[in-house]
């Protein structure tokens, strides 16, 4: 059992803190006290800790790292797009990415995805050990490769789950919702995985079939979202040669 603290009440840093603690000493601190649980970010003293998780955004890690005092605390950063020389003040400094969207109402099964660590050649094996403790599947990455993991999983999640946002939106129109395409989505990433997408890619622009793209086009009021279409049948009738 490890003592960790947990900078940062996001989704992220809130589902990690309900993880952690039924493994490890835990202690939750946030720039808001809303709850007993939590303590004030001020109060934060990494001589106190064997880890520190930062479940920050991405763009204050590298200023909140440098805040922080050096000590023999391990100094941890979870984000997929960020070096760990953002950490580069603390000697003791690592990564550790959870491939997994996170949302606070809903609750996660830490068994279901994979987490990705990097650290020096002086903590990679603790960091390794500790995530092991709550994670099944743990695997090295460098910062450069996890980059790319990074911006892949945009594609994979954050696009796609836009794309769901225009498709329920047009689906209300007609009155059903976004769950009545909810075996279709699951149909079309089951087969993508098990074919590849390119081959399992199917639709309008795949095969080529103008007349209804045009038909798709001409139903679109937000020009945008013509854009959108436009652009990505495109694409996959080049994907496609």
């Amino acid at each position: 059992m490890s003592n960790v603290a947990i900078i940062g009440n996001g989704n992220v840093g809130h589902h990690f803190f309900t993880r952690l603690t039924k493994k490890h000493q835990a202690t939750l601190f946030s720039r808001r006290v809303e709850s007993e649980e939590i303590r004030s970010l001020n109060e934060f003293d990494p001589d106190d800790f064997e880890f520190a998780l930062l479940c920050l955004p991405d763009d204050v890690i590298k200023d909140f790292s440098d805040s922080i005092k050096k000590s023999d605390c391990t100094i941890v950063h979870m984000s997929g797009s960020r070096s760990i020389a953002d950490l580069n003040k603390h000697e003791n400094r690592g990564v550790v990415y959870p491939l997994q969207t996170f949302t606070r109402e809903k609750t996660m099964d830490f068994s279901s995805f994979p987490i990705f660590i990097e650290g020096t050649d002086k903590t990679e094996k603790s960091i390794f050990s500790f995530t092991r403790s709550f994670s099944t599947d743990v695997r090295l990455m460098s910062s450069e490769n996890r980059a790319k993991l990074h911006l892949a999983a945009v594609f994979a999640c954050n696009f796609t789950n836009h794309m769901y946002n225009i498709s329920d939106i047009i689906l209300s129109e007609i009155g059903i919702s976004l769950r009545d395409v909810k075996h279709l989505a699951i149909e079309t990433l089951e087969k993508a995985v098990d074919l590849t997408p390119k081959k399992s890619q199917t639709g309008p622009a795949a095969r080529d079939d103008f007349e209804t793209m045009s038909n798709h086009v001409r139903m679109i009021q937000n020009k945008n979202w013509q854009e959108i279409y436009e652009l990505i049948s495109q694409d996959i009738r080049k994907s496609q040669g």
